[in-house]
């Protein structure tokens, strides 16, 4: 999940994928914002003027709608104020939306462990069985998929709070949560409160990359980076990933790690 806000608008959105279906998203990423100078793992959202970005995103989007789900909030008519809390709830219906009761689900929260315990806790308040869950600081950088979140959600939030976003025919379907979903809003914002919830981070590789060859292997290595005090990949060869790449049938994206 990643959220942003701008002006008075909040927009969290969840981006779910498979370990497989990242690389697609990942090779699309790379298709439609080489052409701006857009690079995954050195890139995010806010790097580029959101006008030069939303030429690209718009693509990036399209080619992946089947993987984004998305909740706005209006400060102006929906009376919270509280972003934290904002994004925790919003964050919270996404997951409990698309949890099938798979035990290999796992939900990283974009941020600290600060950003992970109100999520958390929001969860509890729809569902008892809870997924496993990690944090991971930046990980726009690490994750394709946490990218496509960030990116989607600054497009939606410019969008909405600019008037451009086409309510007849959206990009996105970006339903006011607190107003679509009260009654869920309700419980979600009701379990931030409760005190017996705890949070205990998935045992995950724990990695920290200086350097985009370092970020991908630590995506490849399935880490996160909870902390700035994590270690470093002991090795920033990209030989394995490339040959991942080139056996699921992405040479182009193969060249293109190849020569990072």
């Amino acid at each position: 999940m990643d959220a942003s806000t701008v002006g008075q608008t909040t927009v969290t959105v969840s981006a779910h994928a498979t370990r497989e279906q990242e690389i697609a998203i990942l090779d699309s990423i790379y298709e439609f914002g080489t052409e701006y100078g857009f690079k995954p793992f050195y890139n995010k959202a806010n790097d580029f003027d959101y006008r030069v970005r939303r030429k690209f995103t718009k693509n990036i989007l399209q080619a992946n709608q089947e993987h984004l789900s998305a909740f706005a909030h209006s400060q102006r008519s929906k009376g919270n104020i509280n972003t934290q809390q904002i994004e925790a709830v919003q964050s919270a219906l996404l997951v409990s939306d698309q949890l099938s009761g798979d035990s290999d689900t796992l939900a990283i929260v974009d941020g600290g462990k600060q950003k992970a315990i109100p999520f958390v806790k929001a969860l509890s308040g729809l569902q008892t069985d809870l997924p496993v869950v990690a944090h991971c600081l930046q990980s726009e950088y690490y994750y394709p998929s946490a990218l496509l979140a960030d990116l989607a959600a600054s497009y939606l939030a410019h969008s909405l709070e600019n008037g451009e976003y086409d309510y007849t025919d959206p990009l996105l379907p970006t339903p006011h949560a607190k107003e679509t979903r009260n009654n869920d809003w309700g419980k979600a914002f009701s379990g931030l409160y409760k005190n017996n919830i705890e949070y205990t981070p998935a045992e995950l590789p724990s990695q920290r990359g200086d350097s985009v060859r370092e970020r991908i292997c630590c995506w490849y290595d399935g880490a996160v980076m909870p902390d700035r005090g994590a270690e470093v990949p002991l090795s920033d060869s990209l030989n394995p990933i490339v040959g991942s790449l080139r056996r699921e049938g992405f040479e182009d994206l193969a060249r293109i790690i190849e020569q990072l």
